[in-house]
């Protein structure tokens, strides 16, 4: 994803609900587990002088054989949170016309950044993001996305008919100006899922939530 992207999706996430209810009470602590270190986005390899003529290329024998591509994992459909009572269609999203990351209207459906990694992935991090509430349509899909723990598990449903579960390793809860927007956006490191949305006080004057709740989940296995 380029710097520019980048800039955008971080106005995109900042704007994540519209229209919210309001901040439900008794929620438990900020952070649990460890949320995952940065992840060092590799440098570009630097190509070596040419100090002569290229070597002449020895012929493939019998023996090489070339490796089939790794096929991309079936888009998402459906995400199923049993610990949190979630159970929603999942759609694929992009960016708005100022650049904004979408966010499905019908905020009992959750957003997959589609222009990012797709779930499942052999690397890099998949984000989900969605509704905390709405002042016309009440609670949305992630209204309880604070109340996950550690070991807590999630189901994703996949258009080929699969499904991938994900663990909960953290949560945490990060100011909107705060989140880590490269750390999240990555295409680098690890599998994980990344699962985002609003929290924090309501602030009246902006119409928005002060923070984001982001849950850190890994690959459990595939399960067909």
């Amino acid at each position: 994803m380029s710097k520019r992207s980048i800039v955008s999706v971080t106005t995109g996430i900042a704007l994540l609900v519209g229209a919210p209810l309001t901040w439900y009470v008794g929620q438990p602590s900020d952070t649990v587990g460890e949320p995952p270190a940065a992840v060092t986005v590799p440098e570009e390899p630097v190509a070596p002088a040419v100090v002569g003529p290229p070597a002449e290329r020895t012929p493939p024998d019998a023996s090489d054989t070339a490796l089939p591509a790794t096929p991309a994992p079936s888009e998402p459909t459906g995400i199923q949170i049993p610990a949190i009572g979630v159970d929603a269609a999942v759609d694929p999203v992009g960016l708005e016309a100022d650049g904004g990351m979408e966010i499905p209207h019908d905020i009992h459906h959750i957003g997959w950044y589609e222009p990012g990694v797709a779930v499942g992935a052999e690397q890099g991090t998949s984000v989900l993001s969605g509704h905390v509430d709405s002042r016309e349509q009440g609670e949305g899909a992630f209204f309880h996305l604070r109340a996950l723990d550690v070991d807590d598990l999630v189901s994703v449903d996949h258009a080929d008919g699969s499904s991938s579960q994900w663990r909960v390793v953290a949560r945490t809860v990060y100011p909107k100006h705060e989140l880590p927007i490269e750390e999240i956006f990555t295409r680098f490191g690890d599998p994980r899922l990344v699962l985002i949305t609003c929290g924090g006080a309501f602030d009246n004057t902006e119409r928005s939530y002060d923070d984001n709740v982001v849950v850190y989940a890994e690959p459990v296995e595939q399960q067909h």
